[in-house]
């Protein structure tokens, strides 16, 4: 089975906070994950897998709860 890189990317938004994964801008086998907030830095995590891109993009998405 072939290996394609990811064809597209998500963004979970939540009133002014964002939270995007994308593929990375050099290296197509790695992925991105930013989180942006109006008056805050965005914050950008590289991961080396989509699973844990993923898996980072959940525990995010679910801190913001608390």
């Amino acid at each position: 089975m072939a290996v394609r890189p990811f064809a597209f990317g998500a963004r979970l938004r939540h009133q002014t906070r964002t939270v995007r994964v994308r593929t990375h801008e050099r290296d197509t086998r790695r992925y991105v994950i930013e989180d942006s907030d109006t008056g805050r830095a965005t914050r950008r995590r590289d991961h080396a897998s989509l699973s844990g891109a993923l898996a980072d993009l959940a525990r995010t998405w679910r801190g913001r709860l608390n």
